[in-house]
């Protein structure tokens, strides 16, 4: 009886694990499809992948002073998104420094292992690698998936840099500007009346030309300790 029990057991653990790597590997074929124009309109909006540079260099520079963090970013036309439980006087100040770093030719800040980049080289490299060894062998068993996840978890992290220096990213930041941090907004939609709200622990830093910036301003944020910073020509309150 105990015996049956464990053979059913190790039945049910490997027809799970094999219903997640054909998973991945049905993702990969679809990534290995789409991917390539994604990755193509992406290297022709360069100021979306200088402002993907400045959130990688933003984080990093957070976590130079704190040490690994959960934080995760987003970069848009209008700047970036750094989602967590952050102070903004820090992003801001992290961002600007970040920001003067790349200008000074500190390429490597561009650069971060969590980025997406990395999930979309290894899913790119295990549907190659899938296809390579299914191919090879003219039959389909259980290896071409083995074969792919393996190569997916050794290179694709060591793919994801390169893609992230010469396609995702553009460190070449001179020009560029913070214009504004604030909490980012979200729509809330009453019978009565529309609101924008919080999004809790999102916030976005707005970039645009270096031109615009030195027009002056302010940048007012809320603070649960209501206390007031003063960085370069932004005040958060």
């Amino acid at each position: 009886m105990l015996l049956l029990l464990l053979v059913t057991i190790l039945l049910v653990i490997g027809l799970l694990a094999l219903t997640v790597l054909v998973g991945l590997t049905v993702t990969s074929l679809v990534t290995l499809v789409t991917a390539p124009g994604q990755l193509m309109r992406l290297l022709q909006n360069r100021q979306l992948r200088r402002n993907h540079a400045l959130e990688h260099a933003t984080i990093n520079v957070i976590e130079e002073r704190l040490g690994p963090t959960r934080l995760a970013g987003l970069a848009r036309q209008d700047g970036f998104l750094i989602f967590g439980p952050i102070a903004p006087a820090l992003v801001l100040e992290a961002a600007q420094e970040g920001l003067e770093r790349l200008q000074r030719g500190e390429r490597q800040l561009a650069i971060h292992p969590r980025c997406g980049t990395t999930l979309v080289a290894s899913q790119l490299v295990l549907a190659l690698a899938f296809l390579t060894t299914l191919l090879l062998l003219r039959q389909v068993s259980f290896l071409p998936f083995l074969v792919g996840l393996a190569a997916a978890l050794l290179l694709g992290p060591r793919i994801s840099p390169l893609l992230q220096r010469w396609v995702t990213t553009d460190s070449q930041v001179n020009g560029l500007a913070i214009q504004g941090l604030q909490p980012q907004l979200v729509p809330l939609r009453l019978p009565w009346r529309d609101f924008l709200v919080p999004l809790p622990g999102a916030l976005l830093v707005r970039t645009g030309p270096s031109e615009e910036a030195s027009l002056g301003g302010s940048v007012t944020v809320l603070t649960p300790d209501a206390r007031s910073y003063q960085i370069g020509r932004y005040q958060i309150d």
